[in-house]
């Protein structure tokens, strides 16, 4: 519409210009070489418009003749690149789906549209891992290195070799790669990040302690540097434990109380802190640091830690003692759970059943009673002497869904790790929900995810 009003406006110009023309009075005489030109003036007013205008048709038309190599290059250029988007769309959509063959057959097309983008060979090399082929992957990311690659390209290919060096077991090629990244990148946070992954695995402190303040002076927040030394501190105090000696333990103490002093939450510092004070003889600064973290939050981990230290106090003392660490948080669940699992080591089988049942009665709605619950039902209904009871308890335990633990990209681990045994990420593993975790979870953690480029 714009262009045609456009056009219109022209066309009244014109009209209106040769009406002026037309309309001027006089002759014009030209005289060149004794010839004598007489002429009106707006015809020859006239002439001279149309040739200019002629003149620049002409030179729009030459324009137009020597540009149109490059128009059409550029054309096929944005064709190839619509193409080589929706081969790059549809692997995706492959790769979501698990579809390694559709993934690799899109990413072939893509490659050859998008020849000179890093994003294809990723892609690509993701498909070959769905597909069981890690050698095939591995030449991708080569691909990625080569001597025309910007130096984005080739920390990405190094970043692909880094977890399939990683992913086959091979930790000294896995840190080769990642310094070689440190060289084009020195604060690349994830290569900085794989290497104190890699030096906890393998004890070397120094290492650690060394790419630490690196990762720390490379830009991440004071409360992320404070959360990780609390990791590493916790893998230092397990790491000792090996050893179960006097200084040893004692070591791990100060190890424990270090990690909890960076990071005031971390439930399995607390717990082990708690432990190693109750296995010193202070059981009363074993009590004390429970009784603290449970009025911040109430924890199975911390839970299991304060029945270990009052393992042995009598059943009267130990109801007291669980009285007044519940008190504040006397309504949460792990509250009840720990007050029902000493009135059932006390033989209080009226009273774990109360607590229980309350327990039990909002997931009846849902019939999804969890396993440990169902387990300790089972318990008081054996000590009720309900052997009938106790069988259906047990029973549904045998059906019903795991309780919340430390989880591993979709792993379940009877005990806290610093490092994750699925990915060799260092600080992953959380307390989860297991019923919210698939296996197919469990094998795309195991893939890595890698820093996709912006423009290369």
């Amino acid at each position: 519409m714009i262009r045609v009003t456009l056009w219109l406006m022209l066309v009244a110009c014109l009209a209106g210009l040769a009406a002026v023309l037309a309309n001027i009075q006089g002759d014009a005489q030209i005289i060149i070489a004794g010839y004598q030109l007489a002429t009106p003036i707006g015809v020859l007013l006239g002439v001279g418009v149309v040739t200019v205008l002629l003149v620049g048709g002409l030179i729009l038309a030459v324009q137009f003749l020597l540009n149109l190599p490059q128009r059409l290059r550029a054309a096929r250029h944005r064709k190839r690149q619509e193409q080589g988007e929706q081969a790059l769309a549809k692997a995706l959509m492959a790769l979501a789906r698990g579809d390694g063959a559709a993934a690799r057959q899109a990413t072939q097309l893509a490659r050859h549209k998008l020849p000179q983008k890093s994003l294809p060979r990723l892609m690509a090399a993701q498909a070959a891992i769905l597909q069981g082929l890690p050698d095939e992957a591995e030449r991708e990311y080569q691909h990625m290195m080569s001597d025309e690659a910007t130096p984005e390209q080739r920390a990405l290919g190094l970043e692909g070799l880094y977890y399939s060096a990683r992913r086959r077991g091979d930790d000294v090629a896995a840190g080769a790669h990642a310094a070689q990244v440190l060289q084009l990148a020195p604060n690349s946070l994830w290569a900085l990040d794989g290497l104190t992954a890699l030096a906890v695995k393998h004890g070397d402190w120094p290492a650690v302690e060394n790419w630490m303040r690196r990762w720390a002076r490379a830009g991440v927040k004071r409360d992320v540097v404070r959360a990780r030394r609390a990791v590493v501190y916790m893998a230092q105090a397990q790491a000792q434990l090996i050893d179960d000696t006097h200084p040893a333990r004692a070591a791990a103490l100060r190890l424990a109380e270090k990690a909890v002093a960076q990071k005031s939450g971390l439930v399995p510092a607390i717990a082990l802190a708690a432990r190693l004070s109750a296995a010193a003889g202070n059981l009363p600064k074993a009590r004390r640091i429970l009784a603290q973290a449970w009025s911040r939050q109430p924890h199975a981990e911390l839970a299991q830690a304060w029945l270990d230290c009052y393992a042995d106090q009598p059943s009267s003392k130990r109801m007291r003692a669980v009285s007044s660490l519940t008190g504040k948080n006397s309504a949460h669940e792990e509250s009840h759970i720990l007050r029902a699992r000493v009135a059932l080591a006390g033989q209080r089988w009226s009273l774990a059943q109360t607590l229980l049942e309350k327990l039990r009665e909002p997931y009846e709605e849902t019939a999804q009673v969890p396993r440990r619950l169902c387990l300790l039902l089972a318990q008081a209904e054996v000590g009720a002497g309900d052997k009938a009871a106790a069988q259906l308890w047990q029973d549904r335990a045998s059906r019903a869904p795991l309780e919340a633990g430390w989880m591993a990209a979709g792993l379940r681990l009877e005990n806290w790790q610093a490092i994750c045994p699925v990915t060799g990420d260092l600080g992953t593993v959380a307390w989860g929900d297991a019923r919210s975790t698939s296996p197919a979870l469990a094998v795309a953690a195991m893939r890595p995810t890698i820093s996709l480029p912006d423009n290369h």
